[in-house]
């Protein structure tokens, strides 16, 4: 819409060109007016056509009522992003937005905007990991969004993207199944962190078994944070030991059970 300034002191002049003179825009509105300070800078004051002002006012109120969760009685509980974000996009499952005031005075005793950067982004950070460790659907498989690491070979650059993950009885510990399987579907252990640590089984419960056989041989890892950076030789022995037991095909009674190991390795 075209808009025609006016210094504060040809206000007058602006509402009376607004009423009474012929210009109109191609919809055949009256042509907006703005009002500015003495210096000619900040706008004051506008005067609208009075649909455009019932426009605005609607999409106003639109926008507003659709940052409410819509909350659908025919839907399981839980945690579902589509509906409680409605920004949501296929790369933006995590409305982490509404934890920073809660979270930022439960960490700091401050409003979220008044912190540092820093801190925000500490907030920020647990706020993740909280939607991360909570249920996508409570009533059924245990879903959960993994911002996970692209493992196609034919990537020309690492990438991270939102994909649902299946909760195992380890915290921190993730199953995805996919068809790239010689029979058909295949079973991935991933991390929190977004790690594909190993794949291949032929069956989530076998997956979820050597999930479960993973967090004895190496209790001390936080699987929610970590990255290959978090195994030394003798974590990455152990991993193998349990490989070998909980094979992809099956479990492996030939094999002896991995000790744990008790020593927690540096990290880098």
């Amino acid at each position: 819409m075209t808009q025609i300034s006016f210094p504060l002191d040809k206000a007058h002049e602006a509402l009376d060109q607004f009423l009474n003179d012929g210009d109109r825009e191609h919809d055949g509105r009256r042509m907006a007016r703005n009002v500015l300070d003495a210096k000619g800078n900040e706008c004051l004051a506008v005067i609208l056509d009075p649909a455009h002002h019932r426009e605005l006012l609607d999409t106003y109120h639109a926008f507003n009522d659709s940052q409410e969760p819509n909350e659908d009685p025919d839907l399981p509980p839980g945690y579902r992003p589509y509906i409680h974000s409605p920004n949501a996009t296929t790369d933006r499952l995590l409305p982490h937005e509404p934890l920073h005031k809660p979270l930022a005075h439960a960490m700091y005793r401050k409003p979220f905007n008044e912190l540092p950067r820093n801190e925000q982004d500490r907030v920020i950070g647990v706020a993740i990991t909280c939607l991360l460790r909570a249920t996508f659907d409570a009533d059924s498989q245990g879903a959960v969004p993994i911002l996970m690491l692209s493992h196609a070979g034919d990537d020309p650059e690492p990438r991270q993207f939102w994909q649902l993950a299946y909760k195992t009885d380890v915290d921190g510990l993730f199953l995805r199944a996919n068809g790239n399987g010689f029979f058909g579907e295949e079973w991935q252990i991933v991390t929190g962190a977004g790690w594909r640590l190993f794949s291949g089984w032929w069956s989530r419960e076998d997956a979820a078994r050597a999930a479960a056989a993973v967090a004895r041989a190496l209790p001390f890892i936080d699987w929610m944070s970590a990255t290959p950076d978090a195994f030394t030789d003798k974590s990455k022995t152990a991993l193998g030991k349990v490989l070998r037991r909980y094979h992809v095909t099956g479990l492996r009674e030939d094999q002896p059970e991995p000790e744990p190991l008790t020593e927690e390795p540096a990290t880098t």
